[in-house]
């Protein structure tokens, strides 16, 4: 579908995820790794046959050249890569690229069609831009962890996969404008402000309702809208918003005096302890039985490690592991029903070195000259 050439200059998360969803749609993406390990996500556990599993998630299908960017003779052959690109990712802080002298600037000189785009925690500019960060940082800047009813690390990386998505809208969004003007185009990516959407909700009720964190209508303020546990100690999700399904919900379980009370703000702790009380009396299966018919936006909590066991997830093949233990998760974008081909071909550390860089013209004896001097490996 994407018939482009991605230089994909990130580390961890967000970059990996951007061009993972780039590759499942066609592109050719060209990892570009420094000579002292690469991506550390290479070496981050969980292993299998002393390769990261979660490199190998994010990796699959691309390939990798080591490139020293911090020698001037790396610098030109990075370049040299730079004439045929069509998009450029890269996540360093801001002014990184610019000690290269690989800045948009820099490469736009060489190549007008680039797309360029920087992921960084903060921004390329404002007050926090040098600082460093993780997803905790930025969420814990962005209100997702205030919002919480007991403030706690979230169970995922919001910013880090929120800011893969915008990074993949305006690189697409770019190569569209491109199409109609001929020029490429720089975006600039803050991780932090990637997070931002994921709590609007709670945001407008604070500024708006005066609520703290954790009393909002979807951070648990409404009994319709919480956690429950079953009497085996499973977790269960209601979130029965809509008159609809609270009253579906209510007519199942055989409490129809409930109906009234559903958003009344004074009944809400009525309703947490007579909604506690009922889940506790039938077991996470019991509950599935009754409810996953009665149209109530009821769901049973899965565990991590039963994901893809999931049979939504199987039947569309969103997910699964391959046979040497390797965990897949294709792109969640899907264009005409598209069935995407995943492979279990991850690149090994400068694998393609030499490859990729005959298709821009070196030679056998030029890559010799560079690999010795510690230009490439």
């Amino acid at each position: 579908m994407l018939d482009i050439k991605v230089l994909d200059l990130t580390r961890l998360i967000p970059g990996a995820i951007c061009t993972m969803m780039l590759v499942d749609m066609g592109a050719d993406v060209i990892k570009i790794e420094d000579p002292n390990g690469g991506d550390y996500m290479r070496w981050m556990g969980p292993m299998i046959d002393d390769a990261s599993v979660f490199f190998r998630m994010c990796n699959r299908d691309k390939r990798s050249v080591i490139i020293n960017l911090k020698d001037e003779r790396g610098q030109a052959v990075f370049k040299k890569l730079v004439e045929q690109a069509d998009v450029l990712v890269e996540g360093f802080r801001p002014g990184v690229m610019s000690r290269f002298g690989c800045d948009y600037d820099s490469l736009k000189a060489i190549n007008p069609r680039l797309v360029y785009c920087s992921l960084s925690g903060w921004g390329a500019d404002g007050p926090y831009a040098e600082l460093s960060g993780h997803d905790l940082n930025y969420v814990s800047s962005s209100g997702l962890i205030g919002a919480m009813e007991t403030p706690q690390v979230l169970g995922g990386q919001f910013a880090d996969v929120g800011g893969a998505y915008a990074g993949l809208s305006g690189i697409l969004a770019a190569l569209l404008a491109r199409e109609r003007t001929g020029e490429g185009a720089f975006i600039d990516i803050s991780l932090s402000e990637a997070s931002l959407p994921f709590g609007l909700y709670n945001w407008a009720e604070a500024i708006t309702m005066g609520l703290p964190g954790g009393g909002g209508v979807l951070t648990g303020g409404l009994a319709c809208y919480r956690v429950y546990y079953s009497r085996d100690k499973h977790p269960l999700s209601l979130a029965a918003l809509e008159e609809k399904f609270w009253r579906n919900f209510c007519q199942a379980v055989e409490r129809p005096d409930l109906i009234e009370w559903h958003q009344q703000p004074d009944k809400q702790v009525y309703l947490r302890r007579e909604l506690e009380e009922l889940f506790a009396l039938k077991t996470a299966d019991e509950w599935e039985s009754l409810l996953n018919d009665a149209d109530c936006c009821f769901m049973r909590i899965t565990p991590p490690a039963e994901v893809h066991n999931t049979p939504h997830y199987q039947a569309r093949k969103a997910l699964g592991i391959f046979p040497d233990g390797t965990p897949w998760m294709r792109s969640p974008i899907r264009i005409n029903t598209d069935d995407v081909t995943i492979n279990n071909h991850v690149p090994g550390y400068g694998e393609h070195t030499r490859a990729v860089l005959r298709e821009v013209g070196y030679d056998d004896a030029q890559l010799d000259e560079l690999a010795s001097a510690g230009v490439i490996r």
